[in-house]
């Protein structure tokens, strides 16, 4: 096994130089903690020389309890006495006021790869604020659990679609780190701001999440294991829907399904499709929370056979086509044109495709493309090796 150090862990190592003498805000929650789990905030506090002046929450909140949506309300950390903004509630990026008494911002969150996930956007947000007010930003790199080398799911962007949920015209898996995806954002966007990220040692892009040798701590509620985050970019696309995509059970984003689907039928349709490095296995489960709370549903588990070949996103489509062919109940949520499918792929083309009759890879034919041109020009923003 590697012994893959994060941003973090090689500043503990620099006893923080590149931040004494300055005053900090440290954007960051739970899952910011070193290879041996000691917390970002308590380092912070401690490290001679270091002034930690302020706490930067995003959505789920500094301790990560916070279901999906919910508000975030400001506090106050209550080991150091710092004042938390929120960044998840009525503003999603810092303000002048906030930024005023900091020499630098620190941002350190665990990602999981997927351009739905809004730390992404919390990170491009807390960007554009600094390039407004002078004020620098430190990233602490950290390992893209879906690898670095896979870039997947790149329906064409639209501009009105652009939304916390998809806030960059990247593919659906991007294939970089957190780090990578900032100095992606600073060159696109063309942002004056001093961006420095302390890139991790060790990490590869071939790596698997489990060969760092990294402790897994859950980034959100619903992201509780490494299996969880490589499965989110297919059935994250079921948020957009009156099917469960697991949230209220033991394994959100595994299993899928709703009160009215058939199992056995459902799986075998999405098995009867061959999808590379992927199985689908009949199941039932009773959510606690969420859509259908507390109603018995039928559904099916995705068990991934072979990371390295599985399409998530295309798999993602394959779900929806088989629901919207097999479930007369089965529907898309929202009455506006811009609904919660279309905020989570960039697009309107996807979703009114599929209500169209459009089989999968009629939908995704053109997608290759655009994944191939972005994967070619992310290089330029690669911190790590190939292999």
């Amino acid at each position: 096994m590697s012994h893959v150090m994060t941003g973090l862990d090689l500043l503990v190592e620099q006893h923080f130089h590149p931040l004494v003498g300055r005053r900090v805000g440290l954007v960051t929650n739970h899952a910011g903690v070193t290879r041996y789990l000691r917390d970002n905030v308590s380092l912070l506090a401690a490290a001679s020389g270091v002034t930690l002046t302020s706490l930067f929450a995003p959505e789920h909140g500094l301790l990560g309890v916070e279901q999906a949506g919910a508000r975030v309300g400001d506090a106050t950390e209550r080991r150091t006495g710092v004042p938390v903004h929120s960044l998840y509630g009525e503003n999603r990026s810092p303000d002048r006021e906030q930024l005023a008494d900091i020499d630098i911002l620190v941002f350190d969150m665990q990602t999981v790869g997927a351009r739905y996930y809004t730390y992404l956007s919390t990170l491009r947000l807390i960007l554009h604020a600094a390039a407004e007010t002078d004020v620098p930003v430190l990233v602490l790199d950290r390992p893209n659990p879906l690898g670095g080398l896979l870039t997947e799911g790149f329906p064409a962007f639209d501009e009105e679609c652009r939304s916390f949920v998809s806030c960059a015209p990247t593919p659906i898996r991007h294939g970089l780190t957190v780090g990578e995806f900032a100095r992606w954002v600073v060159a696109n966007e063309q942002l004056d701001v001093a961006l420095e990220v302390a890139p991790m040692r060790g990490w590869r892009r071939d790596m698997s999440y489990e060969e760092t040798g990294l402790p897994w701590v859950a980034p959100s509620p619903n992201m509780p294991t490494t299996a969880t985050a490589a499965a989110y970019p297919a059935t994250c696309l079921l948020e957009g829907t009156n099917c469960s995509e697991g949230r209220g059970t033991t394994l959100p984003f595994e299993v899928f399904g709703a009160p009215w689907v058939d199992a056995y039928a459902l799986a075998e349709r999405l098995n009867a499709r061959r999808l590379p490095g992927v199985k689908f296995r009949a199941t039932s489960f009773t959510p606690t929370f969420s859509k259908h709370e507390g109603s018995p549903c039928e559904g099916a588990q995705l068990h991934i056979t072979d990371a390295a070949a599985f399409a998530a996103v295309r798999c993602g489509v394959e779900i929806l086509r088989a629901l919207l062919d097999i479930c007369p109940e089965f529907e898309f949520l929202g009455s506006s044109d811009r609904r919660m499918t279309d905020l989570l792929l960039g697009t309107r083309a996807v979703r009114q495709a599929l209500q169209d009759g459009a089989a999968p890879h009629e939908i995704c034919a053109d997608w290759a493309e655009r994944e191939d041109a972005f994967a070619r020009a992310a290089r330029e923003h690669w911190l790590y090796p190939h292999g």
